[in-house]
């Protein structure tokens, strides 16, 4: 195995309240639009998210529970 940086895409840790021991799934959306999301994940107030290496701008996240309710949300720069 060789372990190597992926310079096709950049990395940005977010950050949320912990609201318990449910599953969660992020959301992020760009400013073309288009929704990422990610496989649920242990909800420990913490997620990495990948956009291409050209993308720069605002990105809208959403952290939802397993019922589809957003329980924290927020806009970064990337």
């Amino acid at each position: 195995m060789a372990v190597r940086a992926n310079t096709e895409r950049k990395g940005v840790s977010i950050l949320w309240d912990e609201t318990g021991d449910q599953e969660v799934t992020v959301f992020a959306t760009g400013e073309g639009g288009d929704v990422h999301n990610k496989l649920p994940q242990k909800n420990n107030g913490e997620s990495g998210l990948f956009y291409p290496a050209d993308f720069s701008g605002s990105s809208h996240i959403e952290i939802r529970d397993g019922d589809g309710n957003v329980i924290d949300e927020g806009d970064i720069s990337v």
